[in-house]
């Protein structure tokens, strides 16, 4: 048994006496690739690989001390690598722990391990020509590198990272809702469950039992936005010097890719086909990117910019060919514009100036083949193609909240005497339907949402009450009508629904808890 100890101990020592020099040379941090100071790798290298190759020399030269010098050997290694392991415990979760410092202690660890093993089975070599020993020797390096490589992804990842995947859906319904939970954004919904995001990553709750149906928390990094796209919850962490930006599979929570990117503050996620549009807002808001949402590549980076000078990013939209991008310019004066881009690569297809008298912001909303524009107060809205940008009918804006649904717009209109429900052809600007809503006479539209044939407008009362009233999107048909619990004003509310269940979110100022309310 000696032999396959002996030259065990020596595959081990030669892996490990590799990996802790590779682990030395590799980057320790994600974010500027940095490595410890050039003292503190002079003594893991002198404790590691260098004394390594001293004992072995030794121990050849002087058989008789083999056990001790390898014992000492042994200890070296092990304190070289707690060293490393102190030092990837000071690097900065937000920085990234690049390969380099885990390798490290892996590396050295196993060196020990070698050590230990020559220790015991003494310092002769098995015959060249018996195959067991070396066969034993080549699985036990094998298995060695197998379990050194789960250790290291831990190491960088693992340790962070709290995830599960979903089980069978519930076979009831009963939500018991309104139900709260750690947040601060209501994602979407999709295949029956509710997706939420939080500062410590994402939650997706079943509609049916209210119950979390899958996670994926992060504790070194903190969460940006998050959007649906492509069956996917696409989530941006923020980092040291850019962002993290997560696929999640929506409907079991099984991780489809995880990179790193860099980039500014994040606000929104968007979808445009199977893109992921990521991008920030307001003042400086810097590239927008654009991320495959099926292995998290990236496609293209676009700089919000007019006439020498960044521009603010106020709106947002996409279909599956054009991303369209509502701008404030202010190189030259106040610029208000839309900008087509191509989903595929971000080149310019078209941009569109509009004549602002007021100080509103530019807003836009997607069709099935084009985008709406609403401007100034009162709010005028333009048709225009998605793919030329030739610009169609405009009509006045109908209500006060726009909720988009297929090639319809449906504004809501608060009113004293008659609040009311107005659906307008997005391509024409002629009204297909309008429906009254009594009992609202005092209530504001405050989030809307639609899908498959049904839209939906949540509404609140000056003394903070909340209801939410459904319409059937071809005919404004009433489908629900139901108040939705809130114990104060509910500054912060939002509304998502698909697969005809809709879901309201109302949070409190600066609360990290969303009350959801399922239909």
């Amino acid at each position: 048994m000696n032999p396959v100890v002996r030259l065990c101990g020596l595959a081990v020592l030669a892996l490990g006496t590799a990996a802790t020099v590779a682990g030395l040379v590799l980057p320790w941090t994600l974010a500027g690739s940095r490595h410890p100071d050039l003292l503190t790798i002079a003594g893991i290298a002198f404790l590691g690989p260098l004394l390594s190759g001293l004992c072995l020399a030794y121990g050849r030269a002087d058989p008789r001390r083999f056990r001790l010098i390898a014992g000492v050997a042994a200890v070296a290694g092990i304190a070289a690598a707690l060293i490393a392991v102190g030092l990837v415990r000071l690097v900065s979760p937000a920085a990234g722990v690049a390969v380099g410092g885990p390798l490290t202690v892996a590396g050295a660890v196993c060196a020990a391990l070698g050590w230990v093993l020559l220790a015991v089975a003494g310092p002769v070599l098995p015959p060249l020509t018996e195959p067991r020993p070396w066969l034993v020797a080549g699985l036990a390096a094998a298995l060695l590198i197998v379990g050194a490589g789960f250790a290291i992804d831990w190491a960088r990842e693992g340790r962070f990272v709290d995830a599960t995947i979903a089980g069978k859906p519930p076979t009831t319904r009963d939500g018991g809702w309104p139900r709260s939970y750690a947040g601060t954004q209501l994602v979407g919904v999709h295949d029956g469950v509710a997706i939420v995001r939080g500062a410590d990553g994402i939650r997706a709750v079943w509609l049916d039992s209210g119950e979390t149906a899958w996670r994926y928390l992060r504790s070194d990094l903190p969460g940006e936005a998050a959007g649906l796209v492509d069956g996917a919850v696409v989530a941006v962490f923020g980092t040291v010097d850019g962002i993290l930006v997560t696929g999640l599979d929506a409907a079991t929570g099984r991780e489809r890719f995880s990179r790193r990117y860099a980039s500014g503050k994040i606000a929104t996620v968007r979808a445009a086909g199977s893109i992921a549009v990521v991008s920030s807002a307001g003042v400086g808001a810097g590239d927008l990117l654009g991320i495959s949402a099926r292995d998290g590549s990236l496609r293209w980076r676009w700089a919000p910019a007019r006439n020498g000078g960044p521009c603010d990013v106020t709106d947002l939209a996409a279909t599956a060919e054009t991303v369209a991008v509502a701008m404030r310019c202010r190189a030259e004066g106040v610029d208000d514009m839309a900008v087509g881009l191509t989903t595929s690569g971000a080149e310019e297809r078209w941009s569109w100036h509009a004549i602002q008298r007021t100080n509103p912001e530019l807003r836009v909303f997607a069709a099935e083949s084009g985008f709406v524009t609403v401007t100034g107060v009162p709010h005028r809205a333009v048709y225009m193609d998605a793919v030329t940008g030739s610009v169609g009918a405009r009509h006045d804006a109908a209500g006060a909240l726009a909720v988009p649904s297929g090639t319809t717009l449906i504004y809501a209109e608060p009113s004293g005497d008659r609040a009311h429900l107005t659906a307008v052809d997005m391509r024409t600007g002629g009204v297909k339907w309008e429906v009254g809503l009594p009992g609202l006479g005092a209530y504001q539209p405050v989030a809307g949402a639609a899908a498959d044939g049904r839209a939906y407008v949540l509404w609140r009362s000056p003394d903070g009450a909340l209801r939410l009233v459904g319409a059937d999107s071809e005919n404004g048909a009433a489908t629900d009508d139901r108040r939705i619990s809130c114990t104060t004003r509910c500054p912060e509310t939002s509304v998502s629904t698909a697969s005809g269940r809709a879901v309201v979110a109302t949070r409190e100022e600066k609360s990290t808890t969303l009350s959801l309310t399922a239909t």
